[in-house]
């Protein structure tokens, strides 16, 4: 969880707000949420998928960043390629440019992100290792 500072939206008090990121059931998700404690209001906002842009860098800024290597990447090139492809709704020019630069680290993102990339590798019997940068 990251917490960041910021107004409630009712009341305008500077207030803690709660940032998650999260992997059930296969499904990469994140939420938002607060409990005013001056007035009460409570936001909450979830989805599944990887967060705003925004939600995103605000994890990352607080967390770091994480890549993810490959095991065995003789072996695994075209099925971790396929395995991203999917997972990241990454363009064909994308999926060849992560191919040029395997068995480097193909994938830079928040730890939650890289574990659940990690555990859809796993169930493709692909092996691969989250590093903190």
């Amino acid at each position: 969880m990251v917490q960041i500072k910021d107004y409630c939206d009712n009341c305008n008090q500077k207030i803690n707000i709660n940032i998650y990121q999260t992997i059930i059931n296969h499904h990469l998700r994140w939420s938002i949420s607060y409990i005013c404690p001056f007035c009460n209001a409570t936001i909450e906002f979830d989805d599944i998928g990887h967060p705003p842009e925004d939600i995103r860098q605000t994890i990352l800024a607080s967390e770091g960043e994480y890549q993810l290597f490959i095991k065995q990447s003789e072996f695994n090139r075209i099925r971790t390629v396929k395995v991203l492809h999917d997972a990241l709704n990454i363009s064909i020019t994308e999926a060849f440019r992560i191919l040029k630069i395997f068995p480097n680290s193909v994938v830079v993102g928040t730890k939650t992100e890289m574990i659940y990339l990690q555990e859809l590798l796993k169930a493709e019997g692909i092996e691969a290792d989250v590093i903190n940068l």
